[in-house]
């Protein structure tokens, strides 16, 4: 669950502090994102028992291979919403 929830407020709290670009605060927070499900799997196949580690044999190499995309969706959503609420408040102030 955080490798979901701090993706989105790594990128909102980046952006919100207004010194980094888009991109670079979405590529933080997408990294991060990757990096905790990365963790997640070694840990997975750290604690599995003797008789489980045939069945977790894959996690390391999935997550590091796909452990960005579901982080990269969740900001893409996030700055899509952030640029829509922004934008609306800029035409609406004018």
């Amino acid at each position: 669950m955080t490798a979901l929830v701090l993706p989105v407020l790594l990128f909102l709290w980046l952006k919100a502090r207004g010194r980094l670009s888009g991109r670079v605060a979405a590529a933080i927070a997408v990294a991060s994102g990757w990096a905790l499900n990365v963790a997640y799997a070694y840990r997975v196949r750290s604690a599995a028992s003797a008789s489980e580690i045939a069945q977790t044999e894959g996690f390391v190499g999935i997550a590091a291979l796909f452990g960005w995309a579901c982080p990269t969706v969740l900001v893409l959503l996030t700055w899509l919403i952030w640029h829509l609420a922004t934008k609306r408040k800029r035409t609406g102030a004018a």
